[in-house]
């Protein structure tokens, strides 16, 4: 910062000495920006000098460093309160801000040199800080806290984040020896594939070969030339964990092929939405009349080339069979269907009439009875499904079908794995290496076959008993609202955010308004609007697995299961926790849409750059993104451009599809209530990987002295700052004032808006977005631990289970109120009971059954 007293024509109003604070003039609103600026990053006051040098507000630098910092201590005087409130809210930005001081970093010498002076700079200003936000006697020792902070985070910054000239040329060299293969293909996009190993996929041997015997690639030996290590990087275990399936297949194979994946996935969503709405209308009474019909089913079932041709029965046998004109009807409308998907389907059938069937229980003989088989509408849906999803992969991925493979029936495959198969191919022709082809087979595997697996039915009952009990209730619905401000405005800007909102405000209060407004892309459109269970909103009935677990559902959880989703969604429903959700994710698609189209329609040059940047951009060729900003421009939001370019906005901060899921959660069915209640925090936490994390490796390893580096840290410090300001501080505070709603705990708005409150929420809100919810700092207050590594629904069953336990005990010993240990556990894990406790606590203060 300068030191106003040195400056030559240093104004003669002393603002430290004058008597005349309190008639001081400003402007509220400029006084706080220059407070939140300085409490952030030191500079507020300077920069505000600036602007009054450049007006001509001031006549020198000492004239207006000093009105400007006049009016922000008059400022401060008049509003203590909501200075303290904009000074932690600027703290809470600059903590995510790398200091300013490191660009003006001479850009030679050697890594000692600039760590030192970098390392100096950093501990002058850790000192500073330090200092200022001490009391007293503390403030000597936060000085020193501050300055060996600052000086070791400011040494690392100056050996790590800028380059000298032979460092560049270096890195430039190693870059060029090691470039990525395949760039400007189809799948390879621009930046090409990607230059790692084989990621561990189970189903997948390894091959091993004997190096003697290789083929010899090299044509001459040169003692100065780069070694090119052996392609490394690929993710393990922890990236499978953590990373959603598209930022796993962008580190393993490359952003175009991840881009493909999920707009592939957006097309195949809103196409079985499509197959969803024909077969709960159209095809409903033919559901009914082959489970009152067991004669009908049979015939069905025997419309099959494995059926001996004696008994095997034609369309035409079929139709006669058919006794009502209605049943007549429907065997018509059955043969169309079908045929229509023969059509489609790259797998030729034989000349034999067939109907999909779809087995329940294994048959054990070659006569069997038809009750093992489900129903036959139930298979041709499934049937429709593969065709579709398997077309629409392959159409993304630019993959002829017309010679593919039939799938092996021995093992069930699915054409989507053909499809699949046949992408790794293309993928190997076009550049690809064989390690990163078989990763990109393995992600798409993850993504569009195993995220349709379900695990065990008791697996699944628990993740959707603990869901809704814990979130289907009003206090969650009013800390999801903050969901259709946060990423909307992070993502789109105030302005493309604001126009939407009266829009989003219609279509909430009326689904249907939103479903037929051509100016609004609903839920629906993007098939979202079925099947939400708190945690995803499922694409379809199989997008996530719950088909699959209902499919593999004992007879004893038959009946129990389909009762347990009813009471799931209606308290999901009458909550407002399903019409929030929905309000927050068509706020996001839709403000998305519009930034799109005000940016389109300017049309200049720096426009069509930012909406380049755009999340719903990433990864498109140059005739994509030329077809996407057409589309725009004519406001056609049945454009299948546009349906993706707004499905890939949501997917960025929304955990609504198997692409932003992680693969592991795909892979590992019966070890998806590890995520339960995690999924928005593990979405923020690659949010904030992929916006900051990111460019500032990318800044490391190009160097802030290059223009590539300075571009990176540029956006990894614009990008921090906001989502701090929004995500830390905006979002941490609502969901503290919700808490003030629960009127059994002493959590008050007094309390929440000071800055040790805002603070507070702010890191509270930090530390779990960025720990992907595994670390909650204020768990001891509610009796938890910091780091919870169990999931949500075991701990719930420990609970019920010990609460049983112990009530069975008490109960035999004739102790007093023996049920009260499981009362209390099921008031806060049993679905009807826990929100009804919920609604109690925010309206009468008390607890439903126990007073704790």
């Amino acid at each position: 910062m300068s030191n106003w007293l040195l400056d030559d024509d240093a104004s003669t109003e002393n603002w430290l000495l004058s008597d005349n604070d309190e008639d001081t003039e400003y402007n509220a609103f400029r006084s706080a920006t220059t407070g939140f600026i300085e409490s952030a990053i030191g500079a507020g006051d300077e920069l505000d000098a600036t602007i009054r040098l450049l007006s001509g507000e001031a006549q020198n630098w000492g004239q207006a460093i000093g009105q400007s910092r006049a009016e922000l201590k008059a400022f401060e005087d008049a509003n203590p309160n909501a200075s303290m409130v904009i000074n932690t809210m600027g703290f809470g930005a600059g903590l995510f801000i790398p200091g300013a001081g490191i660009a003006k970093i001479a850009q030679a010498g050697t890594k000692l040199d600039r760590a030192l002076k970098v390392g100096g700079l950093g501990a002058a200003e850790g000192a500073v800080y330090g200092f200022l936000s001490g009391e007293g006697e503390n403030r000597v020792t936060s000085a020193g806290i501050g300055a060996v902070a600052g000086g070791a985070l400011g040494g690392l910054s100056g050996a790590y984040l800028t380059k000298n000239t032979d460092e560049i040329n270096k890195a430039t060299r190693l870059l060029d020896a090691q470039t990525y293969k395949g760039k400007g293909s189809y799948i390879g996009g621009e930046e090409g594939f990607r230059n790692v190993g084989r990621a561990k996929e189970s189903s997948r041997p390894g091959v091993t070969y004997e190096t003697s015997t290789a083929g010899r690639e090299a044509q001459s030996i040169q003692e100065d030339a780069i070694i090119v290590e052996r392609p490394k990087g690929e993710s393990g275990t922890i990236g499978s964990v953590f990373l959603s399936t598209k930022d796993w297949l962008e580190r393993n194979v490359g952003v175009r092929a991840a881009k493909l994946a999920e707009d592939a996935e957006v097309m195949v969503r809103h196409d079985q939405r499509e197959i969803d709405e024909i077969f709960d209308t159209e095809f409903l009474t033919a559901a009914e009349l082959f489970d009152s019909n067991k004669g009908l089913k049979t015939l069905a079932l025997r419309m099959n080339k494995s059926i001996k041709k004696d008994e095997r029965v034609s369309w035409e046998d079929f139709t006669a069979a058919a006794r009502t004109t209605e049943e007549k009807a429907i065997v018509r409308k059955l043969e169309e269907q079908v045929k229509t998907l023969q059509g489609l389907d790259f797998v030729r059938q034989s000349d034999v009439d067939y109907f999909p069937t779809k087995a329940i229980e294994k048959a054990g003989s070659k006569v069997v009875n038809p009750d093992i088989y489900d129903n036959p509408i139930v298979a041709l849906k499934e049937y429709a499904e593969d065709v579709s999803a398997s077309r629409a992969l392959a159409a993304r991925f630019d993959v002829d079908t017309k010679n593919l493979r039939a799938p092996n029936p021995d093992v069930g495959e699915s054409r989507l794995n053909i499809v699949i198969e046949a992408i790794e191919k293309e993928a190997k022709k076009q550049g690809a290496s064989t390690d990163v082809a078989a990763n990109l087979g393995n992600g798409l595997r993850s993504q569009f076959v195993a995220s349709k697996k379900g695990g065990n039915t008791v697996g699944a009952v628990a993740r959707r008993v603990t869901s809704a009990a814990l979130l289907a209730n009003p206090m969650n619905a009013i800390l999801n609202i903050a969901e259709g401000v946060t990423a909307p405005i992070y993502q789109n800007g105030v302005l493309a955010w604001s126009k939407t909102l009266p829009k989003a405000i219609l279509s909430t209060l009326n689904s249907e308004l939103g479903v037929r407004n051509k100016g609004w892309i609903s839920n629906k459109e993007l098939g979202l609007d079925k099947d939400f269970m708190g945690e995803i909103a499922n694409a379809g009935k199989k997008a996530m697995g719950d088909t699959a677990d209902a499919a593999s559902l004992t007879k004893l959880f038959q009946k129990a299961v389909p009762g347990i989703d009813v009471l799931n969604k209606t308290l999901y429903k009458y909550s407002g926790v399903q019409t929030v959700n929905r309000m927050g994710q068509e706020l996001l698609s839709n403000s998305a849409v519009q930034r799109g189209m005000d940016l389109a329609n300017d049309g200049s040059e720096k426009a069509l750059a930012k909406l380049r940047k755009h999340d719903g951009m990433r990864g498109l060729t140059e005739s994509e993104f030329k077809s996407t900003v057409r589309a725009l421009k004519d406001k056609n939001l049945s454009n299948p451009y546009i349906i993706n370019f707004a499905g890939a906005a949501l997917n960025k901060w929304q955990p609504v599809s198997a692409s932003t899921m992680p693969k592991a959660f795909h892979d590992n069915p019966n070890g998806r209530m590890a995520y339960s209640m995690l999924s928005y925090m593990n979405k923020q936490m690659n949010s904030l990987r992929n916006d900051v994390g990111l460019n500032i490796l990318r800044a490391q390893e190009k160097g802030l002295n290059s223009k590539e580096g300075a571009e990176a840290i540029k956006l990894a410090m614009l990008n921090s700052a906001k989502y701090a300001g929004i995500f830390g501080v905006a979002a941490g505070v609502w969901d503290d004032y919700r808490k003030t709603l629960d009127l059994t705990n002493d959590k008050t708005l007094e309390k929440l808006m000071t800055p040790e409150g805002v603070s507070s929420a702010l890191m509270n809100q930090l530390a779990s977005n960025m720990s992907s919810g595994i670390l909650n700092i204020r768990a001891e207050e509610y009796g938890g631990m910091p780091v919870e590594p169990i999931p949500a629904p075991i701990s719930a069953g420990f609970r019920l289970g010990s609460g049983l336990f112990t009530a069975g005990k008490r109960a035999y010993t004739g102790a007093d109120d023996p049920l009260t240990p499981l009362l209390r556990a099921g008031q806060t894990y049993m679905p009807g009971l826990a929100n009804i406790d919920r609604v109690m606590r925010m309206t009468a203060g008390e607890r439903l059954l126990t007073d704790d």
